[in-house]
């Protein structure tokens, strides 16, 4: 999991991807020790560390992370209302932590455009989805949570 696929990548970028790192191993079900324990932004900040996330990009990295934990019940019900003929409980870890980051990106960052968060996370899903529907599947449901009041609510437009 702490493999960077070989590719440039902008700050924001690596951000994302070390959010999306550290949800899943925060909540990994085949690890027996999951979860961070004590001061979870002392812990984050140790992760973000880690994964070597540039230090323009830590305070994004880490709001991403802290917003998709703190919304987590809201977030994965926003999710299952867009799956379509899917359980909740069917849809693979990386997929589910790639969808709770982007959702929670397009409901509680009303800075950054839906158009870039589906980019950004639709890219995560090529370089770390189950199988090659991965990147079709993050797009279908997150373009979905794009369009509910609640993400269109006080956002930015995209420039394109």
């Amino acid at each position: 999991m702490t493999t960077t696929p070989q590719r440039f990548k902008t700050p924001r970028q690596r951000a994302r991807e070390s959010a999306f790192q550290i949800l899943f191993k925060i909540a990994d079900p085949t690890q027996e020790n999951t979860g961070l324990s004590g001061k979870i932004e002392t812990e984050i900040d140790a992760e973000l560390e880690h994964f070597e996330t540039p230090a323009s990009a830590r305070d994004f990295a880490k709001r991403l992370v802290m917003e998709s934990l703190s919304h987590q019940t809201e977030v994965d019900q926003m999710i299952a209302k867009h799956l379509k003929n899917w359980r909740p409980e069917r849809v693979a870890y990386v997929e589910k932590t790639l969808l709770r980051l982007g959702t929670s990106e397009l409901l509680y960052f009303k800075d950054v455009p839906a158009k870039v968060t589906l980019d950004e996370v639709i890219e995560l899903a090529r370089d770390y989805g189950s199988d090659q529907d991965a990147p079709s599947f993050i797009n279908g449901v997150l373009d979905a949570v794009a369009k509910e009041p609640q993400a269109v609510a006080g956002k930015v437009p995209s420039s394109v």
